[in-house]
């Protein structure tokens, strides 16, 4: 009797912490949350984008599910599009046409290289996976708001980079430490992003403990 009134006291303490650790989050927003309600589009349009949420909200603050195709600004597409050029390995100087003409095809036949390929000596593969993963899913949705693949091959590839992660990763937590991992090791090394910085562990479980966060709010099969 007394080992199960000391097991019922520590799972309450637990509890409690948990909770308590909430509430001290919960009163910080981080840049990568967002209320969940911003994602409106399928649950599998939704899962496949929620892989780029922190890019994605830190860059269109509230992020890109919020509607079937959203319109970049002037002034967001402008500093969306080097960088997904250089993401994509095509020159900076090339105009909409000759993206249009070229990006379609070595998406479909490349799209799982992007950043995978750039792997350098030292860096941990699995994590390289994660950080790509996010990646993919960031870009291709912004190569579809700048125009410059169609609506139905968005999301063909971001169906297809939410499947290699469900196949290389067993949950969210698995998924964000990953990440998180990546994301180190490519800052470390002088690259920079939409979010250009590395995520604290404290940050990475504030998400992963958030209702409102899609990492912490979506189941991950």
């Amino acid at each position: 009797m007394i080992q199960i009134l000391v097991a019922a006291i520590g799972l309450w303490l637990v509890w409690q912490c948990v909770q308590a650790f909430r509430r001290q989050w919960g009163s910080q927003a981080t840049a990568a949350s967002a209320p969940i309600a911003h994602y409106l589009l399928t649950p599998e349009q939704n899962w496949a984008l929620a892989l780029a949420h922190p890019m994605a909200f830190h860059a269109l603050k509230g992020g890109f599910a919020d509607s079937d195709m959203p319109a970049p600004t002037t002034s967001l597409a402008a500093s969306l599009r080097p960088m997904a050029l250089h993401a994509f390995g095509l020159r900076t100087d090339l105009d909409d046409a000759q993206v249009r003409a070229q990006l379609p095809e070595r998406m479909r036949t490349r799209w799982w290289c992007l950043d995978v390929e750039r792997l350098q000596a030292g860096e941990d593969a699995r994590a390289a996976m994660a950080f790509a993963c996010a990646r993919t899913s960031f870009f291709v949705r912004t190569a579809a708001m700048l125009g410059w693949i169609s609506p139905e091959q968005q999301w063909q590839l971001l169906q297809l980079n939410a499947a290699r992660a469900r196949d290389c990763f067993g949950s969210w937590q698995e998924f964000a430490q990953a990440y998180t991992q990546g994301r180190a090791q490519w800052v470390a090394k002088g690259r920079s992003d939409a979010l250009g910085r590395s995520i604290s562990p404290e940050e990475l479980q504030h998400w992963l403990l958030d209702a409102s966060h899609p990492w912490g709010a979506y189941a991950w099969r």
